[in-house]
């Protein structure tokens, strides 16, 4: 192709002409030296929209001559430019090897580190880290050197994290903070994390909304950054604040081990627990009954899995019996499996039984107390076997202030004549209705003592597991 050679540049106007001419001299297509040379015969910097053509054409010579020129004198039209290319082109190596070199030998004024700081090198690093540590915001004659932040935040040096996060959580005026976590946002991934996530979880309840926004969203942004939002659970956020956290948080897919019935049948009380639970957490929640073929999790499922990373498996088992010791590690090793053989990224997260749980403990403790006002209870389980099982069922004994007792599902009655003074209440240690709480509330030995219902008819117990649940990563 033909190259178009202009000896001479147009006059300035706003002439079709010489926007034809611009386009060229910025593809390259003309040279740039009549430019060049007008500069130094005007006496002035010319316009912006020639030096912002200029920028991404000139080797290193033809930066000096220009900076050695009337545009280096007065380099306020340059800096316009800059603004407008720079963060485009500044990262190309034949822009930077012409410009680089040139700019650190101008003098460290504002103006100068600015178009210098477009450039990612560890030496513009050291002049801007030294300029900002110099500067004093209360000033309003340094009003323009809030620029700078995010100039430094792009050089990615991981030792001025600590300076950014300072001036963003420091008394400052509103646009000096917002440029330190701007410079912290460009910056994100060559922090270290662990001051990094405080400051944010910090900054998140600022009075100032934007900034504890923007503070939200780049919580979200680092690796773990659903567990470190998931943090921010009930902390004092301002409400749009607290809206923008919710729209960013990403529940894991939960699946609630449970006992379930013969045939896998599972109780509708459970059904209504995970249905309102995954309307809480925008999130899918499957139960898994011991006594079914396991689920498989559909589209949206593992969509949801691959989104946040993780899967949680919640056994929602009462007593350490085999089940939770041998079923459910079984049960976490499977869906293990489907994530490898999908060559999924999905953690299978594992909690504990939720008999294990203290604040489930006391919430027993305290229902059943105010339930019993003084009256004796025994609380009924299915027979254990085991070390392990047994010290749990002393140290619940002694949590909730009531004996247990074993009772076989088949006949729990048999159980109950052998104690030589009957209980005011029974409590069937069982979520949802089940063979042992049927059997006690159809026998006539147990007439004469109250038989509570099973722990899922109780609004205290829902709302514990729905608030608990729903606060799981």
């Amino acid at each position: 192709m033909e190259t178009t050679v202009i000896s001479a540049p147009l006059e300035l106007s706003d002439s079709t002409d010489r926007w034809q001419q611009l386009q060229l001299l910025r593809r390259g297509r003309t040279p740039v030296q009549p430019w060049l040379q007008q500069f130094e015969q005007s006496g002035s910097p010319s316009s912006i929209e020639v030096l912002a053509a200029l920028i991404g054409q000139l080797d290193r010579a033809g930066v000096e001559q220009l900076l050695n020129g009337p545009v280096g004198r007065d380099a306020t039209t340059l800096l316009e430019a800059a603004r407008r290319e720079l963060p485009l082109l500044a990262g190309a190596a034949e822009v930077k090897q012409a410009w680089l070199e040139p700019l650190l030998a101008q003098p460290p004024s504002l103006l100068w580190l600015e178009i210098l700081g477009y450039f990612r090198d560890a030496r513009v690093a050291a002049r801007l880290r030294l300029a900002v540590e110099g500067l004093d915001p209360a000033d309003p004659g340094q009003a323009d050197a809030v620029r700078l932040l995010p100039l430094l935040g792009q050089q990615r040096q991981s030792e001025d994290a600590a300076l950014l996060l300072r001036l963003a959580q420091a008394p400052l005026p509103q646009a000096w903070r917002h440029a330190a976590l701007e410079g912290l946002a460009v910056g994100l991934s060559a922090w270290p994390q662990e001051p990094l996530a405080e400051g944010l979880q910090q900054l998140s309840t600022d009075l100032d909304p934007g900034l504890a926004a923007q503070a939200v969203d780049l919580l979200g942004r680092l690796p773990d950054g659903q567990q470190r939002l998931r943090q921010l659970q009930g902390r004092a956020l301002e409400p749009s604040v607290a809206e923008r956290w919710r729209r960013r948080l990403q529940c894991t897919p939960l699946v609630l081990v449970v006992h379930g019935r013969q045939g896998g049948v599972i109780p509708e009380v459970l059904q209504q627990l995970a249905a309102e639970l995954e309307r809480r957490r925008s999130a899918p929640v499957l139960l898994q009954a011991l006594t079914a073929t396991p689920p498989e999790g559909d589209g949206r499922f593992w969509l949801a899995a691959r989104r946040a990373g993780a899967i949680s498996l919640v056994p929602l088992l009462l007593l350490p019996g085999d089940h939770a010791r041998s079923d459910v590690p079984a049960i976490a090793g499977q869906w293990r499996q489907q994530t490898a053989a999908a060559q999924l990224p999905v953690l299978v997260r594992r909690m504990p039984f939720l008999g294990a749980w203290p604040t489930w403990q006391r919430l027993l403790a305290s229902l059943w107390a105010e339930r019993a006002a003084e009256r004796p209870l025994f609380w009924l389980h299915h027979p254990l076997q085991g070390a392990l099982s047994a010290r749990y069922l002393q140290h619940l004994a002694a949590v909730v202030g009531y004996p247990g007792m074993a009772a076989a599902y088949s006949d729990p009655h048999a159980a109950l004549a052998a104690q030589p003074q009957p209980p005011a209440l029974l409590a069937p240690l069982t979520l949802a209705p089940n063979r042992l709480s049927e059997s006690l509330n159809m026998g006539a030995q147990t007439a004469s003592v109250e038989v509570l219902p099973p722990l899922l008819d109780w609004p205290p117990v829902r709302d514990f597991l729905l608030t608990e649940l729903e606060a799981l990563p």
